[in-house]
């Protein structure tokens, strides 16, 4: 593949930057532009500027983390592809009228949202799992102060997604339609069993009953189809509240630490302790490494995928205990290279079993880093973005 004149330009809303070291490491040139508008935004001024500087400075491909119709429309109007690596579920800007642009090009991370993307008839789709930079994190220098702070047994990282929009949604509905939202809710917490737990489980009654409440939402209302907007964002992110308290009240006897749970006293676990947020390419790493195992919980919204967690606690050289997704199989050898749970009791007795056996521990843990290695780096996946595109 002949070497390409890249261009990544990032939004203010998205401050990740490891696919330039991708770019870079794969042997193509790689320009930087910012620009001052969301990935959700449609910015007519953004657009002009994009257009402006890839006049003067031409390029063979554009590429975003997640999808901006901004960029989007800049590329269409410049007739270059644009290559948008989507990681988030549900993405709001996957509905705008720009997603049909022909000059996109998405990579997308879980195979339902792609399957999602097929049936909307987007162009230009494709799988593609997320990945972790180890030449970054292979850099993380760990001082003594670094052991002192962050080394622990267990610890997740994660919000505790405190959100009163579905209460604000429930004390409005009627008794009947209160039962069944939550039935719904509370049939997918702590479950994750393969099966599909979370989409087109609200009648088109309910439905319909919350999209005449939606008006005078106390949130701000994504602009998502209803249903997708009830099910993966309302519902979803109250049950990860829910989920998340009760994984932290099942190992509390093991005092893992919580990293970004800002809550109040009141609402704070006994056993386990309290931490600020960690800086994605600072500190964060750190904590991943010196923790003996680090737990992940997926929300729901991601069906079938691995979230960017995954790769970034593997790839920091730190063990992982996480949910099973569908696609966790076709990614990792269960049990050699990443350990798994399908409902809390699995994942409290996992954790106790392998803080008491370090030599299992440690082999799953390299076995898990040589897999990255091989499979799941920024160099490997902008190749194949690349050859995709230019195919």
């Amino acid at each position: 593949m002949n070497k390409k004149r890249c261009l990544l330009v990032r939004c203010k809303d998205i401050v990740m930057e490891d696919i330039i070291w991708g770019i870079m490491e794969s042997g193509h040139d790689c320009d930087c532009f910012d620009i001052d508008c969301s990935t959700l935004d449609n910015d007519e001024s953004c657009v002009d500027s994009i257009k402006k500087y890839v006049s003067a400075n031409p390029a063979d491909i554009v590429f975003s983390m997640n999808f901006s119709p901004t960029i989007s429309i800049a590329c269409r109007d410049l007739s270059i592809p644009y290559a948008s690596w989507i990681y988030d579920c549900p993405l709001q800007s996957l509905y705008n009228d720009s997603a049909y642009n022909t000059t996109n090009y998405f990579f997308i991370f879980d195979k339902y949202l792609l399957n999602v993307c097929k049936e909307r008839a987007l162009p230009n789709l494709y799988y593609l799992p997320l990945a972790a930079n180890i030449s970054r994190l292979g850099q993380t220098i760990i001082s003594e102060n670094d052991e002192k702070e962050y080394s622990c047994d267990i610890s997740f990282v994660g919000m505790p997604y405190v959100d009163g929009r579905y209460s604000f949604y429930r004390n409005n509905l009627t008794p009947d339609f209160q039962d069944e939202l939550d039935s719904a809710a509370y049939g997918m917490i702590g479950k994750w069993d393969g099966r599909d737990h979370i989409h087109n489980i609200l009648s088109d009654e309910l439905i319909y009953a919350m999209s005449r409440l939606s008006a005078e939402d106390p949130g701000e209302k994504l602009n998502l189809p209803n249903r997708l907007y009830f099910e993966e964002v309302i519902i979803a992110r109250a049950v990860a509240y829910t989920e998340r308290r009760l994984m932290m009240e099942k190992i509390s006897h093991l005092n893992p630490r919580w990293y970004g749970a800002n809550v109040s006293d009141n609402d704070k676990i006994q056993g386990v302790s309290y931490y600020p947020w960690l800086s994605y390419q600072g500190t964060l790493p750190k904590a991943y490494y010196l923790s003996k195992i680090n737990l992940s919980s997926s929300l729901h919204s991601i069906f079938s995928g691995l979230p960017l967690r995954v790769f970034d606690i593997i790839g920091s050289g730190g063990f992982i205990l996480t949910n099973y997704q569908p696609e966790i199989e076709e990614l990792f050898d269960i049990g050699k290279e990443i350990v798994v749970y399908h409902n809390f009791d699995e994942m409290s007795d996992l954790a106790g079993f392998f803080l008491t056996h370090e030599s299992e521990r440690l082999s799953i843990l390299t076995e898990g880093y040589k897999k990255i290695c091989d499979s799941y780096t920024y160099p490997v996946a902008v190749s194949k973005i690349i050859s995709r595109v230019f195919r």
